[in-house]
């Protein structure tokens, strides 16, 4: 078996908090204990009626706050973050590697991934400019046509958090924090501790300002009565993960609100006989390394027109050296159990196979594939012409990688006729760019309302010649007039 189980971990229990609007909430003496798959435990406190009741009323807004001082404050938290020598990131880095077994390479990496996401304050501000059409839309309004439009926020938004990616977490805030609403993070059982650091962090800073007393970091059991009332009462809901996480929003939101569905999707890379074979199997390797395929952005499969063995060999080199450079996060039983089931499947039909302690590569029919595991298992499927692979491609795919880059141009418009989201050069699946859609998404336009101020009556408006009076228009039949 090519993935690594973890040993169990120390069976002591550490307490972690809930961060409410800024303050931290301590577990009582009846915790609710979350267990991770390496056997790590923490304790954490229980949602009551008392907590929902505040966590429904945040004691502050931030709609009157100006986008620059958000930015600004979390430019600031960012270069906290920067330093390894922070109280809590080294904290953080810690727990990543106590919860999920990361290697201290891949902790490292996350850590800096969050800084790096904080400190982008241009980056930040860009984002807002390319989806809401003015970097200054959520502060005053901005002439458009014959209208004014300005951005609002929903007002509180929930998000529903994934426990495979924990840099996940730090997308949905900034969403939210560049939006003006308040956030209510509903960690994953087994991921509480990127939103509970992350707010943390807010208060080291400074424990009154507006964004600080925005974000509360909190957990629920997905049947609880409480939880499915925080849902019910949210304006704006962030669901990440799988179908159930997704259809809960859906099931629970108030008939006014607005779900944000990311996932799930799955993802892969298309590799012409003509790429440069030493680039692209190294960005395949980096995109099949991150998170250990657990990302809906990983990829799993590549189709190519090259000579497969050959290709296969490349691959594996740079998985080896992938498994120096990012060494493996520990898999759960189940992963390992799962990647093995499908090594010997592939086996058994007498496909081409390679295992080893850097992960697996599968040359086989793409209909002969029942799984997609984790662990760093890789799919090799050739085909005759990159055109059938389109065949492959349906709503439930995210990203599609490509080596040479210019295949894109032939084959971006049917594929994402039939359900892809996103392109992008093999190796840069985890690295989303500005102005481009998260699966499918503009997902600040749904944060937000648009309300427009419009011209009045005697602004003739854009192409028109006549004032707008409604009434002379219906009197005297003058609708034919509007366009002169």
């Amino acid at each position: 078996m090519t993935g690594h189980v973890v040993l169990p971990a120390p069976t002591k229990v550490k307490a972690h908090p809930f961060m409410v609007w800024g303050e931290r909430v301590e577990p009582d003496g009846d915790p609710r204990i979350l267990e991770y798959p390496n056997g790590a435990k923490s304790a954490i406190p229980r949602l009551t009626p008392a907590l929902v009741e505040r966590l429904e009323n945040p004691p502050t807004d931030l709609a009157e706050t100006p986008l620059q001082e958000i930015v600004a404050y979390l430019n600031r938290i960012g270069h906290l973050w920067n330093n390894e020598e922070y109280a809590r990131r080294r904290l953080y880095v810690r727990e990543l590697k106590r919860m999920h077994g990361y290697s201290q390479q891949m902790a490292d990496a996350e850590a800096d991934l969050i800084s790096a996401t904080l400190r982008a304050h241009a980056q930040l501000h860009d984002m807002v400019a390319v989806e809401l059409g003015h970097r200054q839309i959520m502060d005053r309004w901005i002439p458009r046509e014959d209208a004014e439009v300005r951005a609002y926020p929903r007002g509180r938004s929930v998000h529903i958090l994934p426990g495979n990616v924990p840099y996940s977490t730090t997308v949905s805030l900034i969403r939210a924090l560049l939006t003006k609403n308040t956030s209510v993070l509903k960690y994953a059982a087994g991921e509480p501790a990127t939103a509970v650091a992350l707010a943390q962090s807010f208060t080291d800073l400074d424990p009154t300002h507006p964004v600080t007393r925005s974000v509360s970091a909190v957990f629920w059991e997905r049947d609880s009565e409480l939880g499915r009332q925080l849902l019910g009462s949210a304006d704006v809901i962030c669901a990440w993960g799988g179908a159930e996480a997704v259809n809960a929003a859906y099931r629970n939101c108030s008939s006014e609100a607005i779900v944000v569905p990311y996932g799930p999707r799955r993802s892969f890379t298309v590799v012409g006989k003509d790429a440069d074979m030493a680039r692209a199997t190294r960005g395949i390797a980096h995109d099949a390394s991150m998170y250990e395929q657990r990302a809906c952005f990983s990829t799993h499969q590549v189709f190519t027109d090259a000579e497969p063995e050959e290709f296969a060999d490349l691959l594996q080199k740079e998985l080896e050296r992938y498994e120096e450079m990012l060494p493996r996060t520990s898999v759960t039983a189940d992963e390992a159990a799962q990647a093995a089931m499908e090594v010997a499947a592939q086996q058994f039909l007498g496909q081409r196979v390679r295992t080893g302690s850097w992960g697996s590569i599968l040359i086989a029919d793409p209909a002969g594939v029942s799984e997609l595991p984790s662990a760093r298992t890789v799919f090799v499927h050739p085909v005759a012409d990159l055109a059938e692979v389109s065949q492959w491609v349906d709503p439930t795919v995210q990203t599609i990688g490509l080596a040479p880059w210019s295949l894109h141009e032939q084959l971006r418009h049917e594929l994402a006729r039939r359900g892809a989201c996103r392109f992008v050069e093999a190796g840069l699946s985890p690295f989303f760019r500005l102005g481009g859609s998260h699966d499918g998404l503009q997902p600040l336009q749904m944060m937000t309302r648009m309300v427009a101020v419009e011209a009045p009556r005697l602004n003739y408006g854009k192409g028109m010649v006549v004032p707008i009076d409604q009434s002379e228009f219906l009197e005297h039949r003058r609708l034919r007039d509007l366009l002169m």
